[in-house]
Formats: C-alpha cells, structure tokens, sequence
C-alpha cells in the first residue's frame, strides 16, 4: 500500500478560551516507538515506502519481520531520516494493528498516524521529530483522548475503555502546528455513533476544547471542520494568494481521481464533491459567524485555506466517493 501525502495547512484563529483536560503534566508511560540503529531492510530485500514527508525530510516504510508468538503478521513499520538512514524509531503496530494513514504538521515536527484496530476501532498516535532526526511517541495518545474528552465534556462514555465502538481520525493540523484536531466516535456499535471534536495542543501537550469546538461539538451537521492556530493569521493578501494556489491544486488532483476511477464510480466521485462544497461552505458560514465584522474576510479565507489543503490530502483515492 503506497501512500502520497501533501502536508496540511489548517486551521483557524481562537475563538474563546482554552480549557485543558489535566490539572497535572502528562505522565511518561511507555512510548510507542523505538530506535534503532541499523536501517530497516535488507540488500536483497528493499523496504516498501508507505509515505514521504513533503519536503522529502524522512519517509515511513513497511519491511519483512520475523513472526513471533505475539505478532504473526511479519512486518514492521518505520519512520527513517533521508540525511541519514540510521536515524529511525519503529512504529506503534501489531498483529492487527497497522498504519492506514499518516499526516505531517507543518513543518514536519510532527506525524500524526491513524492505524486501523479491527470493526470499528482504530487508535491514533502521534511522534514528535527530534533534534536527531529520530522520533519520540507521545505516551498513551489514544488513551489520553478517550479519558481527556470525557474529562473535558464531550463524551460522557468511554467507549474505548468500556470495549465498544471507538476510533479516532485525523481532522487537520493548525497552520502553526500548535494544535491537532481530531475527530472521535464512539458508540455501542458502528450505527449508533456519536461524534466529537477535541484539539491536542503540541505546545502544552494537553487535550483541549474552545468555544468553536464546544459549539461545534453540540450540532449534527456534517459541516467541514479545522483547527484554531495559537498564533496570528497572515495577512488577507497572503491567504488569498495561498488559497488560489491551493485551489488550482484541488482541481489538478480532482481530475487525477476522475482520471483514475473506475467509470461507474466517476458519477459517485463527482456527487462527492458536490456534497463537499456544500460542507465547505456550511462550515464557512459557521465558523465566519463567531467573529466581528472586520475579521470575517481573513477567517473566511483562512478556513477555505484549510479545507482545501484537507481535501487534496484526502486519501486513499477511494476516499473520494464519501
């Protein structure tokens, strides 16, 4: 499975306090990755790249392992530096867990990875990329969002500790990688799933709710969402000239997709889009709505910004037709 990510650019401007999850430092448990000095694969044996960083700065690839008792699978996962091949932290991964999806923070300090579980259930982890080039797993991510969000109000279940439906999916990152958003359901079963949004703030290393997502949190709408950059937005020049980049972008990969889809999947491609204008544009409003009237421009610019660069990194191509 090959994957090609562009890194998202999100998100959007505070909109009401903070409210953090832990009234204590995160505690370090046990990380999800380890380091390694020799380079993962073989002479004979080339390792299968999964995804490359956008600026090319590492890549994560799957090699062959020996099957043990604990993981039949007979492979692992790894993150590998380009400037050097001996700087690389393997993966979180199990006989039935596996990456299915990676996205980098702007400025690839970070890599976000979703990893399918079994029927509804999948666990997110998050790696922060160090000074060396090696990675570090932030301790019990999964966990702590589950136990964070009931914590801070939005779930009053834990699905995930109770053993029900729980999975956990990428939103975006902000434009300043200070925030992740990520998008939570949990429910009995796959049909009666509630969904929720919750940031982690890679500054603080805290879960957190704002006002937008506490708003956010209480509507049924299937608008699109980003995330709040701590930091303060560009100029209007600037997002407009970002924005007409990013949509020259989204048309280029659309027709890729048309190109490439089965032809009776293309109507379904195509109904897709047009549903996802209308989110966009339902999300816009929502969003534009919670600010003055002199800031309603650079918020609307911002999050169509945003939302553009989600939708070209929509992946697998399959993802198209939802």
């Amino acid at each position: 499975m090959v994957f090609t990510f562009v890194t998202i650019v999100v998100c959007m401007v505070n909109c009401g306090l903070s409210v953090l999850a832990a009234d204590e430092e995160p505690v370090a448990t046990q990380s999800p990755s380890e380091e390694s000095t020799p380079p993962p694969g073989t002479a004979e044996e080339q390792p299968e790249v999964l995804y490359t960083s956008p600026t090319g700065a590492f890549r994560v690839v799957q090699v062959s392992a020996t099957p043990t008792s604990d993981d039949e699978s007979g492979r692992d996962f790894w993150i590998v530096s380009t400037r050097d091949e001996t700087r690389q932290t393997k993966l979180y991964s199990s006989e039935i867990t596996f990456p299915t999806a990676l996205y980098s923070a702007p400025g690839e300090r970070w890599l976000f990875v979703e990893s399918h579980q079994g029927s509804c259930l999948q666990r997110g982890d998050l790696y922060r990329r160090k000074d060396d080039d090696t990675f570090e797993g932030a301790p019990s991510f999964s966990e702590r969002a589950w136990k964070d969000a009931v914590k801070l109000g939005a779930f009053k279940t834990n699905y995930s500790a109770e053993g029900m439906c729980a999975m956990i999916e990428f939103g975006c990152w902000s434009l300043d990688a200070s925030r992740l958003l990520i998008v939570m359901l949990g429910g009995e079963d796959r049909r009666s799933t509630d969904q929720r949004h919750i940031y982690f703030n890679t500054r603080t290393q805290h879960f957190e709710l704002a006002n937008y997502l506490r708003k956010l949190n209480k509507t049924k709408s299937e608008m699109l969402v980003c995330a709040e950059p701590v930091d303060p937005l560009p100029s209007e020049v600037e997002l407009k000239t970002r924005f007409d980049a990013l949509d020259r972008q989204l048309d280029k990969r659309y027709a890729e997709v048309i190109a490439t889809s089965v032809k009776d999947r293309v109507p379904v491609v195509r109904e897709a889009q047009r549903n996802w204008i209308k989110h966009r544009d339902e999300g816009a409003k929502f969003y534009v709505a919670l600010f003055p009237p002199a800031e309603k421009e650079r918020r609307r610019l911002q999050f169509l910004c945003d939302v553009t660069a989600a939708r070209i990194d929509t992946q697998p191509d399959e993802a198209w037709e939802l």
